[in-house]
């Protein structure tokens, strides 16, 4: 019997430290994915003062979801809170872009990479890359003329689901998965209908529905609007509500927050260029 208690004992030290071991692991992988540096140089972007440029970087700041992730005055909020999962809390941007220059915050919006050279783990970069200068320099202009607001929320933490996660390569900083070097869809000179709805289609619907807009986790690929008549379309952009009239709990609470900001023609811009965008996505490492 003795002899059995031992061999259980042994056998139970075996197994602590192959757990023990396993998790300094896991710690140490998910430190060195997390604090990979990225070498995303500094570009400068116009930022503009006057009050026509302030109230339509309002208007992007929202259509873009900043005031969706960071509550509307910008003071933050715990994002998410999955048990075994993750905590994720969108921090106070009235205070949190303070020691940041301009170009490096269009560099933190468009590439996910903060001043240090780390890449933001929850923030939706890829969606935002493709962001023209003009959109930009007046989303940062409203970033900075937004009023500062005290506020205290609990540290973002990864637990143990979103730590196998990151170890495998499933959950990564947007800044790992970007082509930093890409032809940016709002630099191209164009100013035609076609043109304006791919761009807000994958600048503001890409977070959700993916970058190719063929959907994502419970996110619908955005091929189904081919079956909404202009004025289905527009309800459902507007108000969140599928051709049925049934309300769509998180696109309605997107439509009613952000989108009531579109314009009819930007609307129908969106529509048009769905009505023609391909009906599978591309294959992987496709050009845009």
């Amino acid at each position: 019997m003795r002899g059995l208690l031992t061999g259980i004992g042994i056998g139970a030290a075996i197994v602590l430290v192959a757990v023990l071991g396993a998790l300094r692991w896991l710690d140490l992988r998910v430190q060195a994915v997390l604090s990979r540096r990225y070498d995303v140089p500094l570009v400068d972007v116009a930022v503009p003062t006057d009050s026509a440029a302030l109230a339509e970087g309002e208007r992007f700041a929202w259509l873009h979801g900043c005031h969706g992730c960071h509550d509307a005055q910008l003071q933050g909020k715990v994002f998410l809170d999955e048990p075994r999962v993750m905590r994720v809390v969108a921090p106070n941007v009235t205070a949190a872009i303070v020691p940041y220059t301009d170009a490096e915050l269009a560099r933190l919006i468009r590439h996910g990479v903060r001043r240090d050279g780390t890449g933001v783990l929850a923030m939706p970069a890829g969606t935002f890359y493709d962001i023209s200068d003009a959109e930009l320099g007046a989303i940062i202009a409203h970033l900075r003329r937004a009023p500062a607001v005290a506020s205290r929320w609990p540290p973002s933490e990864l637990r143990l689901l979103a730590r196998l996660a990151v170890a495998r390569g499933e959950l990564l900083p947007d800044a790992a998965t970007i082509d930093h070097r890409a032809p940016r869809l709002g630099d191209r000179p164009d100013s035609s209908t076609a043109w304006r709805g791919e761009y807000l289609a994958r600048t503001i619907c890409g977070e959700c529905h993916g970058p190719t807009l063929h959907g994502q986790l419970e996110a619908p690929p955005l091929v189904r609007a081919m079956g909404y008549t202009a004025a289905e379309f527009t309800s459902l952009l507007l108000d969140g509500r599928s051709r049925d009239g049934r309300d769509l709990p998180l696109m309605g609470r997107t439509a009613r927050a952000r989108f009531v900001r579109l314009t009819k023609g930007e609307i129908a811009a969106i529509r048009d260029y769905l009505m023609r965008m391909p009906t599978t996505p591309p294959a992987p490492g496709a050009g845009r």
